[in-house]
């Protein structure tokens, strides 16, 4: 399906997807988000000396992190999503598509912790983030039922989630890696099936969805001046 396509059908089908569903207040369009957006992201993303600008700031613009996901049915944007009494991810971001619903679980780092070590060792800050995903995993393949059940029947909601969840790990800065690391994280994220990016990849995804969203726009606008341009057919 084409960008076009997507942005046309996008607010059509907003009203029916939000109509009964228990996370509404979490729902997301990544297309409301503007170049201001991608400029608030850097600032904070400049000043933080941790993480914790930056889970506010995306806790407050989940926009920003919709562009992680597809799924032209929805998207959701949950913030410190409980499992349990045990563990509270950063976020957990979830589309909907054909296939039905799909969850990604966030992990957030500073953005001023390095990778590896000299050695190619995963340094302390990358290591608790794989830690805490493994967690996250252990207890979903313990509750897996409860968390897919829906909050009606006195579950988490988290419609068809599995307990192997797809998740990503944002940590560091790309100017702070080496060139000679990226074959051993691209390694470790096959391995695992964990996505491990920093920052800077989220500003780009950011950044991106604004240029195609102004393209799809052009393309709207020249659709609609050459509708108006047409010459008026004779009727016979």
């Amino acid at each position: 399906m084409t960008e076009l396509k997507l942005y046309s059908s996008e607010s059509m089908r907003r009203e029916d997807i939000l109509r009964d569903d228990p996370f509404r207040d979490f729902h997301v369009s990544w297309d409301d988000i503007t170049k201001a957006d991608v400029k608030g992201l850097s600032n904070v993303l400049e000043r933080a000396r941790d993480e914790r600008p930056l889970q506010r700031h995306l806790g407050k613009n989940p926009m920003l992190l919709a562009q992680c996901v597809g799924g032209g049915h929805g998207r959701w944007v949950i913030p410190q999503k409980r499992l349990g009494a045990e563990f509270v991810t950063d976020f957990i971001v979830g589309e909907r598509s054909s296939i039905g619903f799909e969850w990604l679980a966030v992990e957030l780092e500073s953005p001023r912790a390095r990778l590896f070590a000299k050695d190619g060792d995963p340094r302390k800050a990358l290591t608790h983030a794989l830690r805490q995903v493994t967690d996250w995993r252990s207890w979903l393949q313990n509750n897996q039922n409860y968390a897919a059940r829906a909050r009606g029947e006195n579950g988490l909601g988290l419609t068809d989630i599995v307990a192997n969840i797809p998740s990503l790990i944002i940590i560091g800065r790309r100017a702070e890696t080496s060139e000679s690391t990226k074959a051993r994280r691209a390694q470790m994220s096959r391995d695992l099936g964990i996505k491990i990016h920093t920052y800077d990849w989220l500003v780009d995804l950011a950044r991106e969805r604004v240029r195609a969203m102004a393209e799809v726009d052009r393309k709207l606008s020249s659709r609609a001046e050459h509708s108006r341009g047409k010459p008026r057919r004779k009727r016979r």
